[in-house]
C-alpha cells in the first residue's frame, strides 16, 4: 500500500496543504499586525507634521504680527483676555483639545516646561521619548500599551527649534526655565497616542479568514487530486494484470487501454503488440523445432554417405529423397561423388604418363647440369674483369674530383680579387669626387680673396681721402689686400694640384677598371674550366657507378648460375623420386571402389595414404635433400633462390 503509485501521488499533496496552513497561521498574524501598527505610526507621524506645519505658520503670519502690534499680545492666559492671543505651544495645547474629541489624543510635553505646567508629571513612555528623541532628533519613539482592554500605539516625534526667533522668544521669556537655547535643540515632544484596537481586530478576522479559505482550497485540491489519481491508477492497474496474464503465457487475452489517446493508451498499444510477438514467436519456435528434426535426418543420412567416402567406396550414392529445403543437398552430394569418381579415374590413367615424363626430366637435368656449370665459369672471370675495370674508372674520379676542388678554389680567389677590384674602382671614384668638391671650395676661396682684395683697395682710397687721419688704417688696408693676395695664390696653386691630382686618378680608375674587366674574363675563364671538370668527375662518377652496378650483376649472375647448378641438381633428384611417388599414386587410387566391382579395406587404404615417402609426404613435394652448391653459399635457401631465378 506505501509502494504503490496512488498513496505516493496522494501523500504529498496533505503534507503541502498542512504547511501552507502552517505557514500562513504563523506568518499572516504577524504580517497583519506589523502593517496595522506600521499605517498608524505613519498616520501619527503625518498628524504631528501637520500640527507643526500649522504651528509654523501661525508663528509667521500671526505671531510675528502680533508682536508687531501695540493693542495685541502672546500669552499663555488667553482664555479672558481678547487682547491675548495664544502662544505656539499653547495653541498646539488647544488643538489637541480640539482632537481628542475626535478620538486622537495629541500631547507636547517636554522636560523643561515653563512653570504653568510645571505639575504635569511625565510617564514612563514620556521619559523614554525625550531621553531618546534627545539623542535622535530625527528619529521616531512608539510603543504599543493595553488600557482597559484597549491597545492603543504612543508615537513620539521630536519638536526641535528650527527658527531664530523661536530661540529668542524662549531665552527672553521671563518665566522660561532655560535661557541658553540654540536652534536645533529639542524643546519638547510632539506626542500622538491612536486606538488601534478595532485595526487589530480586524486583522485577526482577515487572518481567520485567509486559513479558513487555504484550508477550503486545501480539501478541493486533495479531492481533485484524488479523482485524478482514482482515473490513473485504476487503468494501470487493469494493465498489470494483463501484463500478469502475457506473462503467464495468456496471448488471446484482449488488452485495456489499448484504444487510449494517452500514456495509457500507448503502455496498451506497446503491450499489444508484445502480445502478439510472441504469438508469431511461438509459432516460429514450432516451425524451427520441426525443421530440427528434418535437419538431423539430413545429417544422419550424410552421414551414413560420408563414412563410406571415407572408407573410399564411390559406388553408393543417397538414394533416397530429403526435405524440399535440402533435396539440394543430397543432389551436390550425388553430384561431388560422380566427380570424385571421375577424378580418381584420371588420376590413374595419369599415373603411367607421370613416371614417363619423370624419366625424361631425369635425362634433361643431368644435361642442364653440364651447361650450367661451364656458364658459372665463364661468369666468373667476366666478375673478375669487371672489377678491376672498376677499380680504375674509380681512381679516375677521384682524381677528377680533386681538380674540380683545386679549380673551384681558383675560382673563388678569382671571384675575390674581382670584388677588391670593384672595391678600388669604387674608392677611387669617391676620391674624385672629393677631389671635384675641394676644387669647388677652393674657387669659393678664390672668390672670398678676389672681394677682400677690393675692400683692402677701397678701404685705402678711403684712408688716403681721410688724410693724416687715416694712415694707419691705409697700412691696415695695404696687409689686407697683401694677405688676400697670397691666398688668392696659394688657391690657385692648390686648384692647380688638384686639378693634376684628378687626372692621376682618372688614370688610375681606368687602369683599375681594366683589371677588373681582366680579372673577371679570368673568372669566367676559370668558372668555365670548372664546370668542365665538374662534368668530366659527373660522368666518371657514373661510370664507376655504373661499372660498379654491373659488376655487382655479374657477381650476383655468377651466384645464381652456381645455385642453378645445385638447383639442377635437385631436379634430378626430384625426377626420380616423382617416379616412385607414380608409382606409390597409382597403388592407391587402386584401393578406391568406383564401379561396384572393386573392394579395398578402408582401414588398408587410409594407412598407406598416409604412409610418407622417403623425401617426405606423399602431397608435400618439395625436396630435402641439400645441394652441395648451396651448401656451400651458407645463407642462400634453395627454394628462395630458385623462385628469384
Amino acid at each position: 500500500m506505501l509502494k504503490s503509485i496512488a498513496f505516493r501521488l496522494t501523500f504529498p499533496i496533505p503534507l503541502f496543504i498542512l504547511l501552507c496552513l502552517g505557514i500562513a497561521w504563523l506568518s499572516i498574524p504577524r504580517i497583519l499586525e506589523k502593517n496595522t501598527i506600521d499605517f498608524a505610526t505613519t498616520s501619527a507621524t503625518g498628524v504631528v507634521n501637520q500640527i507643526k506645519a500649522i504651528r509654523g505658520y501661525y508663528t509667521r503670519n500671526v505671531i510675528k504680527d502680533v508682536k508687531q502690534s501695540a493693542d495685541m499680545s502672546a500669552g499663555i492666559d488667553h482664555a479672558n483676555d481678547p487682547s491675548v492671543i495664544p502662544l505656539p505651544a499653547t495653541f498646539v495645547h488647544d488643538v489637541n483639545a480640539l482632537l481628542a474629541e475626535q478620538g486622537t489624543s495629541l500631547s507636547l510635553y517636554s522636560a523643561f516646561p515653563f512653570p504653568g505646567r510645571a505639575e504635569r508629571e511625565m510617564d514612563s513612555f514620556m521619559q523614554d521619548a525625550w531621553e531618546y528623541l534627545s539623542a535622535n532628533p530625527d528619529g521616531t519613539f512608539k510603543r504599543q500599551e493595553i488600557e482597559n482592554g484597549e491597545t492603543y500605539l504612543r508615537v513620539a516625534v521630536a519638536d526641535p527649534m528650527v527658527a531664530e526667533g523661536c530661540v529668542s522668544c524662549h531665552n527672553a521669556h521671563p518665566d522660561t526655565p532655560k535661557a541658553d537655547w540654540e536652534i536645533g535643540d529639542v524643546r519638547g515632544v510632539l506626542e500622538v497616542r491612536e486606538n488601534i484596537q478595532a485595526p487589530l481586530l480586524a486583522s485577526q478576522i482577515l487572518t481567520r479568514n485567509i486559513l479558513i479559505g487555504v484550508a477550503l482550497a486545501g480539501l478541493a485540491l486533495m479531492l481533485i487530486a484524488l479523482f485524478t489519481i482514482r482515473t490513473i491508477t485504476r487503468p494501470i492497474t487493469k494493465i498489470c494484470e494483463s501484463m500478469d496474464g502475457v506473462a503467464a503465457g495468456e496471448l488471446d487475452s484482449d488488452i485495456p487501454s489499448a484504444d487510449r489517446k494517452d500514456e495509457l493508451g500507448k503502455i496498451g498499444k506497446a503491450l499489444a503488440s508484445l502480445r502478439d510477438d510472441l504469438k508469431r514467436a511461438r509459432g516460429a519456435e514450432e516451425e524451427r523445432a520441426e525443421q530440427q528434426r528434418e535437419q538431423h535426418d539430413v545429417v544422419e543420412k550424410l552421414s551414413h554417405g560420408l563414412v563410406d567416402l571415407a572408407k573410399g567406396d564411390f559406388s553408393k550414392p543417397l538414394t533416397e529423397p530429403f526435405p524440399a529445403d535440402h533435396e539440394q543437398l543430397r543432389s551436390d552430394f550425388n553430384r561431388t561423388l560422380t566427380t570424385l569418381s571421375l577424378t580418381i579415374s584420371d588420376v590413374i590413367n595419369s599415373a603411367d604418363s607421370i613416371r614417363n615424363g619423370a624419366t625424361e626430366i631425369s635425362q634433361a637435368s643431368d644435361d642442364l647440369s653440364q651447361r650450367t656449370e661451364s656458364q658459372a665459369a665463364t661468369l666468373e672471370q667476366t666478375a673478375a674483369a669487371l672489377e678491376e675495370m672498376t677499380t680504375s674508372v674509380k681512381s679516375a674520379s677521384e682524381g677528377a674530383r680533386s681538380v674540380e676542388g683545386i679549380v673551384n678554389e681558383a675560382k673563388s680567389e678569382a671571384e675575390a680579387s674581382g670584388t677588391v677590384v670593384q672595391n678600388a674602382v669604387s674608392a677611387m671614384t669617391e676620391i674624385e669626387d672629393s677631389a671635384r668638391h675641394i676644387s669647388q671650395i677652393i674657387s669659393v676661396i678664390d672668390d672670398i680673396a678676389f672681394q677682400t682684395n677690393l675692400l683692402a683697395l677701397n678701404a685705402g682710397v678711403e684712408a688716403a681721402r681721410a688724410g693724416e687721419a687715416g694712415r694707419g688704417f691705409a697700412v691696415v688696408a695695404s696687409e689686407v689686400r697683401a694677405l688676400a693676395q697670397r691666398s688668392s695664390d696659394a688657391a690657385m696653386e692648390i686648384k692647380t694640384l688638384i686639378g693634376d691630382s684628378s687626372k692621376q686618378v682618372e688614370q688610375g680608375v681606368d687602369l683599375v677598371g681594366k683589371a677588373g674587366t681582366a680579372l673577371n674574363s679570368i673568372v669566367e675563364r676559370v668558372s668555365h674550366i670548372s664546370q668542365l671538370v665538374s662534368e668530366m668527375a659527373v660522368g666518371t662518377s657514373e661510370q664507376s657507378t655504373g661499372l660498379g652496378e654491373i659488376n655487382l650483376g655479374v657477381t650476383q649472375l655468377d651466384q645464381v648460375t652456381q645455385q642453378n647448378a645445385a638447383m639442377v641438381e635437385e631436379a634430378t633428384a626430384a625426377s626420380h623420386l616423382l617416379n616412385t611417388d607414380a608409382n606409390k599414386l597409382a597403388k592407391l587410387v587402386s584401393h578406391f571402389n568406383i564401379d561396384g566391382n572393386q573392394q579395398a579395406p578402408a582401414e588398408d587404404s587410409i594407412v598407406e595414404f598416409n604412409t610418407p615417402s622417403a623425401h617426405g609426404s606423399d602431397w608435400d613435394m618439395e625436396p630435402e635433400t641439400q645441394p652441395l652448391a648451396a651448401a656451400a653459399n651458407g645463407d642462400l635457401g634453395s627454394s628462395k633462390v630458385w623462385q628469384d631465378f
